[in-house]
C-alpha cells in the first residue's frame, strides 16, 4: 500500500469516534502506566541504595566497636 492510501484510510479513524478513539485511549493509558512503573522502580532502587549504605555504615561502626557478629544476648 502506498503512503497516500494509508493516510486516506487513517483519516476517518482520527476524526470520528469509534475504535480509533478507544485505541488512542488504550495507547495513552499504557504510556502513562509504563511511566509510573519506571518512576516506581527508580524510586525503589534509590531507596534500596540508601538502606544498603545505612547497613554498611552500621556494620562498619559495629566492626570498629568490636561487636561485629555478636548478638544482643552476647553483649549482655
Amino acid at each position: 500500500m502506498s503512503t497516500a492510501a494509508l493516510v486516506q484510510l487513517a483519516g476517518p479513524i482520527s476524526t470520528e469516534n469509534g475504535p480509533g478513539l478507544f485505541l488512542r485511549f488504550i495507547l495513552i493509558a499504557s504510556f502513562v502506566g509504563v511511566g509510573l512503573m519506571v518512576w516506581a522502580l527508580a524510586r525503589a532502587s534509590r531507596d534500596g541504595a540508601k538502606r544498603d549504605a545505612a547497613r554498611e555504615a552500621a556494620a562498619r561502626e559495629a566492626e570498629r566497636a568490636g561487636t561485629a557478629g555478636r548478638t544482643a544476648d552476647d553483649l549482655g
